[in-house]
């Protein structure tokens, strides 16, 4: 997709010399498994960070598409930093479309955003119910300690951020008796917040998602995000939404268009032993070609199913197999695409001064962020099978 304004084109220029800049780093911090704290600070200076914040508190607005479209380019760079960023970028991006929080709460945020670069993620799996998405009632416990005051405790992993982390919005269970969940805003600077740094993974090793330990945080009603009763937090949960499953798509799908790259450019170059360039040979050619219809379809399906929720709100109900299917598209494509990649380029591709055996241990990321493979299958069936009507792949505006 070509850019479609002057602001996409804008956005999309950042990532691309964003992503000329992380690069030269990544290795590193994948070896070390630390957190790319100056790819934070460039990208809060060059207002990336702001991106998805709507015009009314400051921010440029940008929607969806904007974003996949520029996460796509910054995970050639470097695909921990796109995918902790993306995180970021996903909960700012959701709430300036659903406007659910409470409107100071939302206030105060975004424009921390705006002017300090603040940094925000949902928190809210747990080390026994894991994803919240299966509807389960954490362990993390928010209890009350006098009028409008509370305290938090529990641990939260896979905490994305954690080491830059402004607000932690943590899903937690309000024991006051109600049999509620919800979610609190948790500033970084509350007494009693513990990072555990147990995030040492085999691929996207530089996100920071660590454990985050609250013992006894003071908490606020006006840091009160929602509360809902767990069975309507289940049906809340297990709802569409398109941020999250596009823009980990993206960051992943990002990533194996790096490793094509390199594919290409190795091909192009390697002449082995002075009798003929890989390009010339034609099962190169077959498999760089496999793998460019398989990025080109997988990077269309994303970039056209965030345009269609975009553009058209009132048919997003009918959009949520298209959202499963792009990213299940994307992640496994983004895999398929990093073993083409590996296998033509051999045992070069095997060496960790090399990108490509990095790339091909970030992109099994993707496997697990929601929806996973067999939850993607489940809503796409769902919307086939169990409706009054056999559904549609085709959406319609009424």
């Amino acid at each position: 997709m070509f850019p479609k304004t002057e602001s996409q084109a804008r956005l999309l220029e950042m990532a691309e010399r964003l992503a000329t800049q992380f690069a030269e780093t990544a290795a590193q911090h994948d070896r070390d498994g630390s957190f790319p704290t100056e790819n934070f600070e460039a990208m809060r200076e060059a207002g990336y960070l702001a991106a998805a914040i709507p015009e009314e508190y400051g921010g440029p607005g940008h929607g969806l598409t904007d974003l996949v479209l520029a996460q796509l380019a910054l995970a050639k760079g470097d695909g921990s930093t796109t995918l902790s960023v993306g995180m970021h970028l996903m909960t700012t991006g959701t709430e300036a479309t659903a406007r659910s929080w409470p409107a100071e709460i939302r206030e105060r945020i975004f424009r921390d955003v705006v002017e300090n670069g603040a940094l925000v993620n949902n928190i809210a799996a747990e080390p026994e119910m894991g994803s919240p998405r299966s509807g389960g009632r954490p362990a993390t416990v928010l209890e009350p300690d006098g009028p409008g005051r509370w305290r938090l405790t529990g641990r939260k992993t896979f905490s994305t951020l954690s080491p830059m982390l402004t607000y932690f919005v943590s899903y937690c269970a309000i024991e006051d008796g109600s049999g509620d969940v919800g979610r609190v805003a948790v500033h970084r600077d509350r007494p009693g917040i513990t990072i555990d740094e147990t995030w040492d993974a085999l691929g996207m090793r530089a996100t920071g998602s660590h454990d985050v330990v609250y013992e006894q945080v003071p908490i606020e009603d006006g840091d009160i995000v929602s509360r809902r009763s767990l069975e309507k937090n289940r049906e809340v949960m297990t709802g569409g939404g398109a941020w999250f499953p596009l823009l980990v798509g993206a960051a992943n799908l990002g990533v194996s268009e790096a490793a094509r790259d390199y594919a290409v450019e190795f091909a192009r170059d390697r002449n082995p032993g002075g009798r003929g360039r890989l390009a010339e040979i034609p099962y190169v050619r077959e498999q760089i070609a496999r793998a460019d219809t398989k990025l080109i379809a997988a990077r269309n399906l994303l970039l056209t199913t965030s345009e269609d929720w975009e553009q058209h709100p009132g048919a997003r109900g009918q959009l949520d197999s298209q959202v499963s299917t792009a990213k299940l598209l994307a992640t496994n494509t983004a895999i398929e695409v990093v073993e083409i990649a590996m296998r033509l380029v051999g045992g070069v591709a095997l060496q960790r001064n090399q990108p490509l055996e990095r790339y091909f241990r970030d992109v099994r990321g993707g496997l697990v962020n929601p929806p996973i493979d067999a939850r993607a299958l489940e809503n796409i069936a769902k919307v086939a099978l169990d409706g009054d009507e056999p559904g549609s792949i085709a959406p319609r505006l009424d």
